[in-house]
């Protein structure tokens, strides 16, 4: 949960906002940000939250502002008005924290306050808040890559980027015994599938701009560990058991585990519904949503989900509601790998030893997964030699965050042969004969573009 230096919550009123963003500030204020701020009425309010960019906000912020309450202006673009602050799109919680201490400073001194720049972390200490500029697009792979069903990505609006200190959530730890590998697994050398069809980039009608922006959601925008000698004191790491995704493991665990239907209850009503007889999932929230981002990437509260074996009757009323909505059905793998990257972010574990040599035992179901860019080269390098994360992005000379991205989803699904004398018993054997297709395909992704 976020702290600050004032105790009492801010009190603030939501003047003209879309229901979307208006949802998500909401959500914040219930969760991590629940001592930062409180909704009141106008009258009650201390402070002013006005969305710039929606119909109207021009017009109400003029009729409110001669009252003399601070506002909070949320805008893509820069906003510069008297007495406000201005919090740029893509919110973060590190925004919303300072927003906090900037808006009493004009309670304080209401008319005097300095031009307002964005409110974004200048520390280059602080390298997990950095916002550095978008990644240029893979040479190799311009549009999303893979060969997974073409899927149009939404342009997202918010994305909560915690620090490393939010991690220290006191939460009650949960025992999650080890996730059996998935029953299907995906081996391009034993698929009926053509190497052009492999490596060919997705082309549909996603803007390169939608996809950059998507690919930073899933992995970051973190940038490499220089020092490899001292990893830990570079990279930001973070712990899974103050995240949904250990709740997630756990839930799939026990569907697996009883072989019956489990309810995952959700912060804010949702819920998601696993089914192990079809290894499919059922999310009231999109997973594309800002709302299951803000969900992953935050950290959750003791009691704010819980686990439910649902009785048969139950089961037939979710049957019902699944029919209706069967968009929000994905395979069980997909709901885990997707909620593993965007909970990581290009982070890694604090239970990783990244310099522990390990190799990819099974393939992720690279027709159902999300993908990024670099996911197939890595699969097939970590797949062909046991190897650390930094050892594969400096073969393939690619970005660490994607390397470590693959690691922690892949690490999720019980991918990877973690076993050290398993390992030097594999690389004593005589390697295989390469396989035609595969053996074609391996060359064309190792030796593929760098970036």
């Amino acid at each position: 949960m976020l702290t600050h230096a004032k105790t009492d919550p801010l009190k603030v009123a939501l003047l003209s906002i879309s229901p979307h963003n208006r949802a998500i500030l909401e959500f914040f204020f219930a969760g991590a940000g629940r001592n930062l701020f409180k909704t009141v009425a106008i009258g009650d309010a201390k402070a002013l939250i006005v969305d710039y960019d929606h119909v109207g906000a021009h017009e109400e912020w003029a009729q409110h502002a001669p009252n003399g309450k601070p506002g909070i202006i949320l805008s893509v673009h820069p906003v510069e008005l008297p007495n406000t602050i201005w919090i740029a799109k893509p919110l973060t919680s590190r925004a919303l924290t300072e927003a906090v201490g900037r808006v009493q400073q004009l309670l304080t001194t209401p008319q005097s306050a300095p031009e307002t720049p964005a409110l974004r972390p200048s520390s280059p200490a602080q390298e997990e808040l950095n916002t550095p500029p978008p990644p240029k697009l893979d040479s190799q792979f311009p549009q999303p890559f893979g060969v997974a069903k073409r899927t149009i990505y939404k342009p997202r609006t918010v994305v909560l980027d915690l620090d490393d200190e939010d991690d220290e959530v006191p939460v009650a730890p949960l025992i999650t015994p080890e996730i059996p590998a998935p029953e299907v697994v995906f081996d391009p050398a034993e698929h009926e599938i053509s190497m052009e069809e492999i490596a060919r980039p997705v082309v549909d009608s996603v803007s390169p701009e939608i996809a950059e922006q998507r690919w930073r959601e899933l992995c970051g925008e973190r940038d490499d560990i220089h020092d490899t000698t001292d990893w830990h004191m570079e990279a930001i790491l973070f712990t899974p058991e103050n995240y949904l995704l250990t709740n997630v493991q756990e839930a799939v665990r026990l569907a697996r585990q009883s072989n019956q239907h489990v309810e995952l209850k959700l912060p804010g009503g949702g819920h998601a519904l696993l089914m192990p007889e079809t290894h499919q999932v059922y999310c009231t929230l999109d997973t594309r949503s800002d709302a299951f981002a803000m969900l992953c990437n935050n950290p959750v509260q003791t009691g704010q989900v819980a686990l439910h074996i649902l009785s048969s009757t139950e089961v037939s009323t979710h049957e019902a509601q699944i029919r209706e909505d069967a968009a929000n059905l994905l395979d069980m793998e997909a709901f885990l790998w997707v909620t593993s990257l965007l909970t990581a972010q290009g982070r890694l574990s604090r239970h990783v030893d990244i310099n522990q040599r390990i190799a990819l035992k099974y393939w992720p179901n690279l027709t159902r997964i999300e993908q990024f860019p670099q996911v197939m080269r890595i699969a097939a390098l970590w797949n062909q030699r046991p190897s650390t994360p930094l050892d594969i992005a400096k073969a393939l000379n690619i970005p660490q965050r994607y390397v470590f991205s693959f690691y922690t989803a892949a690490n999720t699904l019980n991918l990877f042969e973690l076993d050290q004398t398993k390992l030097k018993s594999r690389e004593k054997e005589k390697p295989k004969e390469s396989r035609g297709l595969f053996s074609r395909l391996l060359k064309r992704l190792l030796g593929g573009g760098a970036k």
